[in-house]
């Protein structure tokens, strides 16, 4: 199937997109193995911090992980002392998560490490082609955000019909 924006292929776009992205992850990797970490935990935690507390099961939706799954990367942060978990106020049977003192100076390393990252992966291409590579990834974000909303509002319409 052609695009029709010239000779770009849209399946060549999304290999090279999901390969630059996995190739990153895996820089990213190594670089904070020496921190004791897998790539889940600090996702885990990187998505902590940025919802400062929310939910076992609202972490899991927002990683797109299974529950159980995400329970055992919780019991090793916990037993690192990165992790809390207490039950939540509105509800008994659930536990509300939030990051420890002890992970922030993990995490400042984590994203000094992810600066560092960038910084090779940015070698040799100037400001304006990295910020012209920021704008077309976050449009083409939107615009594959606005397809998602649109294929699910045809599945419901679809269901109700």
């Amino acid at each position: 199937m052609e695009s029709d924006i010239g000779d770009i292929r849209a399946d060549n776009v999304g290999y090279l997109i999901g390969d630059v992205s996995r190739m990153i992850r895996t820089v990213y990797d190594r670089h904070v193995e020496p921190l004791g970490l897998t790539r889940a935990q600090w996702r885990v935690m990187v998505r902590l911090r940025r919802l400062e507390s929310c939910t076992q099961t609202q972490l899991a939706t927002e990683l797109e992980i299974e529950k159980p799954t995400l329970g055992k990367l919780i019991e090793r942060l916990e037993a690192k002392g990165w992790v809390r978990r207490r039950t939540d106020p509105q509800d008994a049977r659930s536990k509300i998560l939030s990051l420890t003192a002890a992970a922030e100076p993990v995490l400042d390393e984590m994203y000094q490490l992810a600066d560092e990252v960038l910084e090779g992966i940015f070698a040799g291409i100037g400001e304006e082609d990295a910020a012209r590579l920021q704008r077309t990834l976050t449009r083409i974000k939107h615009n594959l955000a606005g397809m998602m909303e649109e294929a699910a509002a045809t599945r419901a319409s679809a269901d109700v019909g």
